[in-house]
């Protein structure tokens, strides 16, 4: 066989292939049958592949922005997007900002604390790290902490308060922000300890907080349930601390530069 024969040759059975991978991941092996697809000219395998290919990529990507807006997150952020040197947060634990950067802390079923002042960059950390657990496959829900406050209450009056306090303890990163703005009654605190424990070990829970969280658990009603609830929160966690750093967007107001780009709003 020539060369020419053999290159021939190569050009239907690549294009088969891809073909049939492709409606593999779609879940179609009917269609991935390569038996389907013998004898069609070349032209037409390559036409109907980048046809394909095209469609599957659309597609990727509407379901990407629906798991995202399922998650309560307006846009995907990325890692580029943050911008930090060893001198921008001087009493971060070396490695921690990648760590959560790199979001595999999810997959390994550890919290992220992250505490700093406003406009240090923490709501973008944070909000990184879900996009990340979205594109991996992640399901993820962002709320701020004051959101959950208000939600169990409405919960709790349309009597779907278990149902409400299972969806967050199940999926697999829940992203709290604004921890210490938030306050809750008895019965809020009682149900926000069930959503904590019941993640506890089993998912990942990220946090983010302008102040001392051991002042704003010492709030809760009961103090054994605010021991408990830190020890949760804080055991085997990723701790970033941004204390120490400008404010990025008063920095980038004053033209200080591009400093690390806000979240639509928030203050962290």
């Amino acid at each position: 066989m020539t060369l020419k024969q053999e290159n021939a040759g190569e050009g239907p059975a690549a294009e088969i292939e891809g073909i049939t991978e492709l409606f593999q991941g779609m879940g179609l092996p009917r269609l991935a049958d390569p038996g389907l697809y013998l004898g069609t000219p070349l032209p037409i395998l390559e036409g109907f592949h980048q046809a394909l290919d095209e469609h599957c990529h659309e597609d990727g990507r509407k379901r990407f922005a629906n798991r995202l807006r399922y998650a309560g997150i307006a846009k995907e952020r990325v890692a580029d997007t943050f911008q930090w040197d060893k001198d921008t947060y001087p009493f971060a634990e070396p490695g921690s900002i990648e760590c959560a950067l790199g979001a595999g802390f999810v997959g390994e079923r550890k919290n992220l604390v992250v505490s700093g002042p406003p406009g240090a960059g923490k709501s973008l950390l944070v909000l990184i790290a879900a996009c990340k657990a979205v594109r991996a496959g992640f399901s993820v829900k962002y709320k701020t902490a004051y959101n959950i406050s208000v939600e169990l209450k409405e919960a709790k009056a349309g009597n779907s308060l278990s149902s409400y306090v299972r969806r967050l303890q199940s999926c697999d990163l829940l992203v709290i922000e604004d921890v210490v703005y938030a306050s809750f009654d008895n019965k809020a605190a009682q149900s926000f300890f069930s959503i904590i424990d019941g993640r506890y070990g089993r998912k990942s829970t990220a946090i983010t907080s302008n102040g001392s969280l051991s002042e704003w658990a010492a709030s809760f009603p009961d103090k054994r349930m605010s021991s408990a609830l830190l020890g949760r929160l804080y055991e085997d966690a990723i701790l970033v601390n941004m204390n120490g750093a400008e404010d990025m967007r008063l920095k980038q107001a004053k033209g200080g530069g591009r400093g690390n780009e806000g979240d639509g709003g928030k203050d962290g």
